[in-house]
């Protein structure tokens, strides 16, 4: 089913909050891979009022000082907040999210472990939405080993084939050499696609709410902290700047950028989103109800950590 007959679904007649485009990420992996772990280490670190949409609301374990209402399928926290589960169709859900006045800042789904994120992408560009991107969690400890099952190797193919960026869990539980050999194997099955580890368990919910939607400004980034993974760097963007040139200053940004967003201005002075998740590129008109002025190019950037791992027979000092 394609954006346009989803829309078809739930047309009111209204685009739902003025026109603005709330950013969508699907989340997807096979069972196990952690994707429950990185949803609630995401509600404990961002600042801005996002929903996230499981399962399983009853996965998400939540500190009760930051409980504002608790349902059998919803949580509503008190940053504003919420999470809820997938009720009787993902298109219910989203008919549901649409009625209110306010919007979020950011909708995360995520996708069942046997789910294809492929089949679940064009909700993510029906009415009040944008894809942001399709992230997948690949498990250090077992995913070569599912590879080679042939009962699961078609599903994980499937799974990676539409994604924009690859997050390697659990590889503090792994040998250097094993996170090698689930990077290799990731990247013959997702060629381009930038894979991260996430060594020590964080990377991945911040990774994620770099995708949410800061107020008054689409290009701005959570507040820094000390242990932040990543790094943020400005590409100053020319005004105005033609397509070609644009693009050709997006292909030129360096192997390990997981996201870039800017502003640009065009030769017709008109203003362009640009919207960039590993592989997947979106540029297009800046939405009326986001207007703001042009702005330079930021970058995020993930280096790859080298792993600290104890040796075999060592004891720590």
């Amino acid at each position: 089913m394609s954006a346009h007959e989803i829309d078809d679904l739930f047309d009111e007649g209204v685009a739902p909050w003025d026109g603005r485009r709330v950013p969508m990420t699907l989340l997807g992996g096979y069972l196990g891979s952690g994707k429950t772990t990185l949803l609630n280490d995401l509600l404990r670190r961002t600042d801005r009022p996002i929903a996230v949409l499981v399962n399983d609301v009853g996965e998400i374990n939540i500190d009760a000082a930051l409980l504002r209402r608790r349902s059998a399928d919803t949580i509503e926290l008190t940053d504003g907040c919420v999470c809820c589960s997938i009720s009787e169709s993902l298109g219910t859900t989203l008919a549901d999210m649409r009625r209110r006045p306010t919007p979020p800042d950011h909708v995360v789904i995520e996708l069942s472990g046997v789910a294809d994120p492929a089949q679940v992408m064009p909700w993510a560009e029906s009415d009040g939405f944008r894809l942001d991107g399709v992230v997948v969690l690949a498990d250090a400890t077992n995913f070569r080993e599912r590879l080679a099952d042939e009962r699961t190797r078609p599903l994980l193919s499937r799974q990676l084939e539409p994604a924009d960026l690859v997050i390697i869990s659990k590889s503090e539980l792994v040998t250097a050499d094993e996170l090698d050999a689930v990077r290799a194997a990731v990247a013959n099955h997702a060629p381009d696609v930038p894979v991260v580890d996430d060594l020590d368990g964080s990377l991945g919910s911040t990774l994620l709410d770099l995708g949410t939607r800061r107020e008054h400004d689409a290009t701005a980034t959570p507040p820094p902290s000390l242990l932040d993974p990543h790094r943020t760097e400005i590409v100053p963007l020319p005004r105005p700047i033609t397509s070609t040139a644009l693009h050709v200053l997006l292909d030129d940004l360096p192997d390990d950028t997981v996201r870039a967003k800017g502003i640009a201005e065009g030769p017709d002075g008109s203003r362009l989103l640009i919207q960039q998740v590993g592989r997947r590129r979106r540029i297009g008109p800046l939405p009326q109800a986001e207007d703001q002025e042009p702005t330079d190019l930021v970058v995020i950037r993930v280096s790859r950590p080298e792993p600290q791992r104890l040796q075999l027979g060592s004891a720590p000092r």
